[in-house]
Formats: C-alpha cells, sequence, structure tokens
C-alpha cells in the first residue's frame, strides 16, 4: 500500500485501482474512463480528495494538467500566477482585477489543457481559501511564478530553474506511471510553448504593470 497526496492506494496500475481517501473509496479501471466513488458509513469526508485523484488521474493522459495556481482572464488572454498557498496567488489575482479589470477565474487551482500545440487554462470546481470559482476558460499568454519580496523584480525563467519551480505546483498521478508519464510530457510541451516569469514582488500596481509589460507588450 502506498500513499500520495493524503490517498491511500491498494492496488497501483496496470491493472485495476483502488484508492481510500478517508471515507471515501475509489476505484476506476485500467485507463481512467470509468471510476466509481463509495462513501463508506454514508460520510463524505475525503469526496473531494477522491475526486481530485479521479479527474487529474483521467486528464494526465489527455493532455490535461491539474496547477496549484490561480488563474485571471485579461482582455481574453490568461495568466496563471503559480506559487504554494499564502504566497500571494489571491492577492495577485485581486490586484489585476482592481487596476485592470481581468476576470479572476479561479484564486487557488486550475486545470491546463493542450490541444493542437497550444494551451488553455480552465476553471476547476476546487479554490482552496479563495472566493473565486468561475466556469470559464481562456487561452494562455503566461504563466508566473510569485515570491514576495521587498521590490519588484521580474526575470524570465528558462531551464532547470523554470521546470524545478513549476513542479512543485503541478500535481502528478505518481500511482499510475502511464498518466504520470504522459502529464511529463505535457508539461514539457507547455514550458515550451507558454512563457514562465519569476515576480518577485510588493502586493502594488507595479507588480501588475510589470507582468503587462513583459507578456503584453505595453508601454505603461
Amino acid at each position: 500500500m502506498t500513499s500520495n497526496y493524503d490517498l491511500r492506494c491498494f492496488q497501483p496500475q496496470p491493472g485495476p485501482a483502488v484508492f481510500l481517501s478517508k471515507n471515501a473509496l475509489l476505484s476506476a479501471n485500467h485507463d481512467w474512463t470509468e471510476a466509481c466513488i463509495t462513501l463508506l458509513d454514508g460520510k463524505e469526508e475525503g469526496l473531494e480528495g477522491a475526486l481530485i485523484a479521479a479527474i487529474m488521474t483521467h486528464l494526465s493522459t489527455r493532455g490535461g494538467l491539474m496547477i496549484h495556481t490561480s488563474l485571471v482572464d485579461y482582455q481574453g488572454k490568461g495568466i496563471l500566477f503559480v506559487g504554494p498557498s499564502g504566497i500571494g496567488k489571491t492577492t495577485q489575482a485581486e490586484l489585476w482585477m482592481k487596476y485592470r479589470d481581468a476576470i479572476i477565474i479561479n484564486g487557488d487551482m486550475a486545470l491546463v489543457g493542450e490541444k493542437d500545440g497550444s494551451f488553455t487554462g480552465y476553471g476547476c470546481p476546487w479554490h482552496g481559501s479563495s472566493p473565486y470559482c468561475e466556469n470559464r476558460q481562456v487561452p494562455l499568454a503566461g504563466i508566473v511564478v510569485l515570491e514576495q519580496a521587498k521590490e519588484n523584480t521580474l526575470e524570465r525563467l528558462h531551464g532547470v530553474a523554470m521546470i524545478e519551480r513549476m513542479m512543485r505546483n503541478i500535481f502528478l498521478p505518481h500511482w499510475y506511471q502511464k498518466g504520470a508519464e504522459a502529464a511529463m510530457e505535457t508539461v514539457d510541451h507547455l514550458l515550451s510553448t507558454v512563457p514562465v516569469y519569476l515576480l518577485k514582488c510588493r502586493p502594488d500596481e507595479e507588480a501588475v504593470a510589470m507582468v503587462e509589460r513583459a507578456l503584453f507588450d505595453t508601454n505603461d
């Protein structure tokens, strides 16, 4: 028995999968086209974890990723603000809403999908402590990794530094080898296609303007 994301795996794949997330028992067929969740003793504790595991695993072999990020829609283009809980993802999204009339699709988690060589960000049912949760989609213009600082700076990330910072925030179905390998291939395509920046920042409009100039070539 193995454990990932508070999910106990009784039968790793290949083959049928069986997991336990607190009181939610999740079973799936060999390619995750079908899954069933049973609530033990009628209690819903663990249901969210089981649903997240089912969705992320299903998407993994279909060009999809689940990322710990806030997602905003700015004039029809999407920006992902990436980082762990408490780093300021929702705060940066709210700054874009305040100063640029952006729409916050989700303040904590989003789905990303690849199709025909381009990437789209999607709303997600789960949003942590953030109040923002919209059923919308938007083509991605850029990814911004957040780091709190006393001064605002922005730099383009490449290579190992980019991969290392991004992989901390991408959910992978380690219990499903085929899915984990496929998801890593999608990550490679994403990071080769969508520009990634490191924003060391204060929570102010200057941080917004720096990202806007880099992603949208504005002179403001």
